[in-house]
């Protein structure tokens, strides 16, 4: 070894060869999670890889901090609409503890019927023991679940089941019907009359849309009957079908369906993510869907948005490299170009000044913000797909701005120095401020901790977000998001969260049939 080494030994390097900052495994663990749907490999990290950097770092913060933790499963779980990573979260806080903590946390992550599913089937890929405390909450979970949510969720086929929930965590039924449907998920065709009974009874007032086209086939009469089943991500996927089999050309069909999207508190509380708003936008121009379904559309997609209190113009900077292209899981159409790119378009309409994408060139976005935002997006995903030289696209775009804010969309994947231009440009004003939205949680980052504002994810919750960010403290502005929510599986768990990670929602009849 040297005791004086060169100054250059103590650099990391990001993985596009530039010169990169290593963060604190907190906000390491933040980006990660925030960033992440874990399923399938992304363009620099294998699926594996990113797993095994998720256990390395959830067990070091939660050993550190484990309140941190605890956070950070709520949030991502109830702002940014995630599952896998904070059902991971939570094993390790029933792992290594404190007991109580995750006791406290568990209903604000398990809001669908099959998120302590998920948990219970990470502990067990850790190799660990699933301690009596994880076994007390998932029976309290269990119990608090309605007996139609048990039955839709059962899980059949999965590494963990409802079933296997049950025989592993002896929940006390609280009622009749729960004591029936346990029954049913237990022995199956060999339950009580009774049990069998009360199932098929829950099935046929309240039919799922996935059982009623398994049973009768994909038919333009079947996808008239289940209809008024389809909401939020269900519906929105599904455009596709019913185009196909002619219904959008229904009058009664099309004023259903334009009913709901007309609706703008039912719309917000889908929570779908812009990106998936536009997928399907993109679809309906392509299959030539009815204009006023198309216009219905955009216009549900701008009622989910927040309001951004920011005066002043704003440079907002999206990174369409190659690297950007990538899915977001290994079943979606979604990239994180395109992610990265409706979260830039939209805040260019609610604060105007500049949207400029960037890869190994400039390309400056000539639309004004009145722009529709399909149109936006579309032009900067036409024109990316080179290196990722972000300290070029900063030294060619600041010197022409004279706003106060400069915000990023990237991976932070960097083939330059970017940080030397920007806080060149933070020096110059006192009032001059960055923010850094690293929509991948990659390591490492293109930026140092110190000196601007960073989050991470591709919720457009984030936007709302950017005034707290200026404090610097990630414990903060979750601790902010989260103060007016306080959602817990005790309200949410008889109602689906209508919310899905793209490999993780209600599937498509094309998922369930191959079609």
């Amino acid at each position: 070894m040297s005791f004086n080494p060169s100054r250059t030994s103590s650099l990391v390097s990001t993985h596009q060869g530039g010169p990169g900052f290593a963060a604190d495994p907190k906000t390491q663990l933040l980006l990660l999670v925030a960033g992440s749907l874990f399923d399938g490999d992304l363009f620099y990290e294998s699926d594996q890889g990113r797993a095994d950097r998720l256990t390395f770092l959830a067990k070091r913060v939660t050993q550190e901090d484990p309140a941190f933790v605890a956070l950070l499963a709520a949030y991502a779980r109830q702002v940014l609409g995630l599952r896998s990573g904070p059902a991971a979260l939570l094993a390790h806080l029933f792992w290594w503890g404190p007991t109580a903590l995750a006791e406290e946390v568990a209903p604000k992550v398990w809001l669908r019927g099959d998120e302590h599913l998920e948990t219970l089937a990470y502990t067990r890929l850790q190799g660990w023991k699933i301690r009596k405390s994880l076994k007390v909450a998932v029976a309290q979970r269990l119990n608090r679940m309605s007996p139609y949510a048990l039955v839709k969720y059962r899980r059949e086929g999965h590494s963990f089941s409802q079933r296997d929930a049950l025989i592993l965590c002896h929940p006390k039924p609280l009622n009749w019907a729960h004591a029936m449907v346990y029954e049913w998920l237990i022995r199956g065709k060999r339950a009580l009359p009774e049990a069998q009974a009360l199932v098929q009874r829950l099935l046929e007032e309240r039919p799922y849309w996935e059982r009623v086209l398994s049973q009768r086939g994909s038919h333009p009469e079947t996808w008239r009957q289940v209809l008024p089943y389809l909401k939020g991500l269900s519906l929105l996927r599904n455009l596709g079908n019913l185009h196909r089999h002619g219904l959008l050309q229904s009058p009664e069909v099309l004023e259903h369906i334009l009913t709901h999207l007309g609706c703008k508190e039912e719309v917000k509380r889908w929570q779908i993510f812009p990106h998936q708003w536009l997928l399907a936008i993109f679809r309906g121009e392509e299959e030539d869907w009815p204009s006023p379904l198309l216009a219905a559309l955009e216009e549900a997609l701008e009622a989910t948005l927040p309001e951004v209190h920011l005066e002043g113009e704003s440079l907002v900077l999206v990174d369409v490299s190659g690297s950007m292209y990538a899915s977001l899981s290994q079943n979606s159409q979604a990239t994180y170009a395109l992610a990265a790119s409706s979260l830039g378009a939209l805040l260019y309409r609610r604060l105007g000044g500049r949207l400029v994408g960037f890869d190994g060139a400039v390309h400056p976005v000539r639309e004004s913000r009145e722009t529709p935002i399909r149109t936006l997006v579309q032009t900067l995903l036409d024109s990316g797909g080179g290196g990722t030289y972000l300290g070029g696209a900063l030294q060619e775009v600041l010197p022409g701005f004279s706003g106060p804010r400069v915000v990023i969309f990237t991976d932070e994947q960097v083939a330059d120095d970017a940080m030397s231009p920007l806080f060149r440009w933070l020096r110059q004003a006192n009032h001059h401020r960055a923010y850094v939205i690293n929509v991948a949680g990659y390591a490492p980052l293109a930026f140092p901790q110190e000196g601007l504002a960073r989050l991470a994810g591709f919720s457009e919750r984030l936007l709302e977000l950017l005034p707290v960010m200026e404090t610097g403290d990630a414990r903060t502005w979750m601790e902010q998001r989260l103060a007016g929510l306080r959602t817990t599986a005790s309200v949410a768990g008889e109602k689906e969260d209508e919310r899905g990670e793209s490999h993780g929602g209600e599937k498509t009849f094309d998922e369930i049939f191959g079609a």
